[in-house]
This record gives C-alpha cells, structure tokens and sequence, in this order.
C-alpha cells in the first residue's frame, strides 16, 4: 500500500513537471513569434496599432525690429533781416517829390498870344509841335514894328525863334506850318470878313526847338487864307 501511494506521489509530480515545461515552452514560443514578425516587416499594417498624429508647429514669426529713432536736429535760427536805410523808404507823412516834368514834354499845341489892342488872337502849332521844347506869346507893344503881309523871324538863342508879324484889330485864330524840311515857315493868317479899320498891330510868338536853328536859314510868309498854304514857297 506505501508503494503505491509513492507511485501515485511520483506520478502526479511527473505531470506537474511535464505541465510546467509545457506552459513554459508555449509562453518562450509565443515570444519569439512576436519577436520574429517585428524584425522580418511582414507584419500585418491592419493588426498593427495606431500611430499618434503627427502635429506640425505653427511658424514661428519674428518681429520687425525696433528702429530707434536718432535725436531731431533743431533747424538753424533764421537771423533777423539787415536794417535797410531809411532814406529808401518813403514816410507816407512826408509829400512826395514830383519830378519836374521834362522840357518839351507840355508844349502847347495851340498859344494864346498877348495883344496891345485887346483882341483874342491864337496860333495852331500842330504841325510842328513835335520839333519844340517850348512855345510862348512874346509882349508887342502898341503899333506896327514890321511891314504888314510880312514874317519877321530873329534868333534870341541857339535854339529859340521869334515871330512877328502885323493882323488888324480883330480876334483871330492862325496856324503855323513848316515846308522844305524846316527851310520855309508859313503863317496863315485869315483876312477880316467883316469892314475893320485900317491900324494894324503887332503879333509876337516864341519858339524854343529841340535842336539849334538859326534864322538866317529860313524864309517866312504870311498868308491871308487857308487855300493854298505853302503852294508859293514849296
């Protein structure tokens, strides 16, 4: 009877052992199967777990940088302007000077002369005004100094004439003309329309040219109409 609970004994632990050895062969299998698809590739993408995603960083941006600025330049101090002479500027409480006018630049176009008898006689100058500086009466005393129908004509300067000449006791109005280049000077003098007496009187004008004349080179007339001014000395 101990001998056979001593082979009961021996064969239960016989197949513990061969139990053991078997699991323990199965786990080392097991291993080296997993082991052996890792490194050959052949494992199954589908049975393998899934990877994590893959997170991409966001781009980094770097700021500009900070210029500072440099220190602002003050702009150059604008001087006081120079004093100017006083002497330039004019005082608006002090007159003004007017400058004399030029000579020549107011000479009349018609002259009013003087008469001793009291009439009022003119000469009409517009025919040579232009080669005048001046223009004025002359002063006759009462009575006749030249012979009538007759122009006197004297040098008092370089450059100034005087004309005389005799009209009866009238109001009158004569003009003055020049012919052959300055040579020849006609008065045209108009004759009475209506009865006078027969006392002639003085006429006196004073020219003053713009250039030296002489009187010893120009021939005068006077002539009693407006017809043919000139016609005769021409």
């Amino acid at each position: 009877m101990n001998a056979h609970r001593t082979n009961s004994g021996l064969r239960r632990t016989a197949a513990t052992l061969l139990l053991g050895a078997l699991v323990l062969g199965g786990s080392i299998a097991t291993a080296a199967a997993y082991s052996g698809r890792g490194s050959s590739g052949d494992e199954d993408p589908s049975s393998a777990p899934p990877s994590a995603p893959v997170v991409t960083p966001a781009p980094v941006v770097t700021p500009d940088p900070v210029v500072t600025p440099g220190p602002i330049q003050s702009p150059e101090p604008i001087g006081a302007p120079e004093p100017t002479d006083d002497s330039d500027v004019p005082d608006p409480g002090r007159p003004i000077d007017v400058p004399e006018p030029t000579v020549g630049s107011e000479v009349p176009t018609i002259v009013d002369l003087d008469t001793a008898d009291g009439h009022d006689v003119s000469v009409d100058l517009s025919d040579i005004v232009n080669l005048l500086d001046g223009a004025e009466s002359g002063h006759p005393a009462e009575g006749m100094s030249v012979e009538p129908y007759t122009l006197g004509i004297e040098n008092l300067d370089e450059r100034t004439l005087k004309l005389t000449w005799v009209d009866f006791g009238i109001d009158n109005e004569l003009a003055l003309y020049r012919f052959q280049d300055g040579k020849v000077l006609v008065m045209v003098q108009p004759e009475p329309t209506t009865d006078v007496d027969a006392i002639g009187f003085d006429r006196e004008l004073i020219l003053t040219f713009k250039e030296p004349i002489s009187a010893a080179d120009i021939e005068g007339f006077l002539q009693g109409g407006l017809d043919t001014p000139g016609d005769d000395a021409a």
